[in-house]
């Protein structure tokens, strides 16, 4: 071959080097600024991650202090109804005691009256000079109403499975009046037994 041959051979393989290097530089140059942008994207992606679970992690403590402070306050209101339930149970408990104590009492109180009639009766007659008659047998006391009698319509409500509430509306009363006669219902059919 002709030395004119080579240096046109040469001289197109320079051409094409010179077209490809550059080239190959701007691929490399592209491949390093598509991977600074991917490095970019995923760093704000790592940090809108830590952003998100930063908020998830507030709002999941936000959410157990207000369960933990809904859960104090039910139980604070449990203990204060317990307390007020004890002490009405013991408030009904006196006033039924109280109740039967004085029914008890209403009963003697009647039989106490004759007496004293009967021994302010006594004095008078023995003014007169008339023969003694026997002292009369005190007349019976009147029997005191019962519960039975005085509620009747209440403890019929109950027996027909009425709730204390229905009860009380339907007679104007309160649950603890209502609540406090059924008592001393059970308590005067347990004392007649």
């Amino acid at each position: 071959m002709d030395t004119w041959t080579y240096v046109v051979l040469v001289g197109a393989v320079v051409l094409v080097l010179a077209l490809l290097i550059p080239k190959a530089k701007q691929e490399q140059a592209n491949a390093g600024i598509a991977t600074s942008n991917m490095e970019i994207a995923l760093e704000q992606f790592m940090e809108n991650t830590e952003l998100d679970h930063k908020e998830l992690v507030q709002l999941v403590t936000q959410f157990r202090e207000q369960s933990h402070a809904q859960a104090e306050a039910k139980e604070q209101r449990i203990a204060e109804l317990e307390r007020r339930l004890a002490l009405l149970e013991k408030q009904a408990g006196e006033a039924a005691a109280q109740t039967q104590a004085r029914l008890q009492e209403g009963s003697y109180q009647a039989a106490e009256a004759s007496v004293v009639q009967a021994v302010a009766d006594a004095p008078a007659a023995q003014s007169k000079p008339q023969v003694q008659e026997p002292d009369p047998i005190p007349a019976a006391a009147p029997a005191p109403t019962t519960i039975q009698a005085r509620y009747a319509e209440l403890l019929e409500l109950y027996n027909q499975g009425k709730s204390i509430e229905l009860i009380a509306k339907k007679l104007g009363m309160n649950k603890g009046e209502v609540q406090l006669i059924l008592q001393l219902a059970k308590q005067e059919e347990g004392a007649r037994a």
